[in-house]
């Protein structure tokens, strides 16, 4: 996939680089919504510590529009800073690493890359990219979080989140009960089968518990 320089990067916050394979059983948690699940994704924030300590990317799949109003609302409900993801930044901990509105985004190594190919599933940025870019970089080491529904049969994410759990990774989905946009499927359905099942008000603690064992 060819890499493109995207929205610029705001500001520093001091954050801590943290390259992969340190010690821990993981090394990253990436979360994947549907670009109307922005509410949801907001909740999960609410519930994560100032003091979490793997790098977390959050992706909403098919953004467009206004990246810095974006930003702007999810750093409203976090204790952790939010940043825009420029191409070639590094993977940083302590920061909300978002994902560019019209990009898809990877991960190489301890950085990521931004590509202006075609949409995937009709969706740019696709969770589905990202998703599948962590499980090759990290493996068994990588965390997904999928949240909210996609209106699309196949949903985006499903594949890349099969592919993370395909390499040993952890994979955890909203429960469809409190899930609010779209109507994807509950039952018989991978990569549903094989994930951690959560509400939605048990996402940001259960995660928030693999940060407190990396800083341990």
């Amino acid at each position: 996939m060819a890499t493109a320089r995207g929205a610029a990067f705001l500001g520093s916050s001091g954050a801590r680089a943290r390259p992969p394979s340190q010690s821990g059983e993981h090394d990253i948690v990436v979360v994947g919504a549907p670009v109307g699940a922005a509410q949801t994704a907001s909740m999960f924030l609410v519930g994560l510590p100032g003091a979490f300590a793997l790098p977390l990317v959050l992706l909403f799949g098919g953004a467009g529009g206004d990246d810095r109003g974006r930003l702007v609302s999810l750093q409203a409900h976090c204790a952790l800073p939010v940043r825009l993801i420029d191409d070639k930044d590094p993977i940083l901990a302590g920061r909300i690493n978002l994902a560019p509105a019209d990009y898809h985004l990877l991960v190489e190594g301890n950085h990521f890359a931004l590509s202006t190919e075609g949409p995937v599933k009709g969706a740019r940025p696709s969770i589905d990219v990202l998703f599948q870019s962590v499980a090759d970089t990290f493996g068994p080491r990588a965390v997904c979080v999928l949240l909210g529904r996609d209106e699309h049969a196949e949903g985006d994410g499903r594949a890349g989140a099969a592919k993370v759990r395909a390499r040993g990774g952890l994979v955890i989905v909203e429960n469809a009960t409190t899930a609010a946009v779209g109507s994807r499927p509950s039952h018989d359905d991978p990569p549903l089968a094989a994930a951690t099942m959560l509400h939605l008000s048990e996402i940001a603690p259960f995660v928030s518990t693999l940060g407190e064992m990396e800083a341990t």
